[in-house]
């Protein structure tokens, strides 16, 4: 790839012709490697999916990247270098592609319907104030009595896809076939609740912060 400046950089791509054709080739090389890169840290999520695949993948990445580049040239301020800018562009697309491939074959119907984990409080030594092992097992058995009994089903499915699956909001919405502002709302009213309810039970939220910063 050809060592340009900030400024070559925006003078070829903005140019016609050889120029242009040979930035936009270099470019587009460019970001193929990063996307290969952000897709490299996925791997192990991506493990089913064929190497042939995942080069198709990250091909996909570094031209919609190139296009995203090339449509927003005029908002790059020269603040860091060219190619950092624009590195940024490959992996933050790959990195969703990536997220869409993992959860592309998933049931959310499935994930739903397994309870919510058990949290196993480590004991405390009979020294170092057993009873925070307690309270930690009465805030935990609260949060899941609220969760199973006090939120609607679709604020039960959100929270526990979000907090305990973690799904990214964008494939909840994609599945649910709605979107992310919706499934954002969603969210956030079933913490509301959630933390309403923990109040009613007597638990203030400044004393669960508290309660599980406590090492046993």
């Amino acid at each position: 790839m050809k060592t340009r400046t900030n400024a070559e950089w925006l003078h070829d791509l903005k140019t016609s012709g050889s120029e242009q054709t040979c930035a936009i080739e270099d470019l587009r090389e460019y970001l193929l490697h990063a996307a290969h890169y952000s897709l490299n840290r996925q791997h192990s999520e991506l493990g089913g999916l064929p190497l042939t695949e995942i080069e198709s993948l990250a091909e996909d990445c570094a031209q919609e990247a190139l296009l995203a580049i090339l449509k927003h040239l005029d908002e790059f301020r020269s603040e860091s270098k060219f190619t950092t800018w624009a590195y940024k562009f490959a992996v933050n697309i790959a990195l969703n592609a990536g997220r869409r491939e993992i959860w592309k074959y998933t049931s959310l119907d499935e994930l739903l319907d397994k309870d919510v984990p058990v949290l196993v409080v480590p004991q405390s030594p009979a020294s170092e104030e057993p009873h925070l092992t307690v309270l930690q097992g009465e805030i935990w058995e609260a949060i899941r009595e609220i969760i199973a009994h006090d939120l609607t089903e679709r604020q039960r499915g959100v929270l526990k896809a979000v907090v305990f699956d973690d799904v990214p909001l964008d494939e909840i919405a994609r599945l649910w076939g709605s979107n992310r502002n919706a499934i954002y709302k969603l969210l956030h009213d079933a913490r509301r609740r959630l933390k309403a309810e923990l109040r009613t039970r007597g638990f203030a939220l400044e004393e669960i912060i508290e309660t599980f910063s406590v090492k046993a």
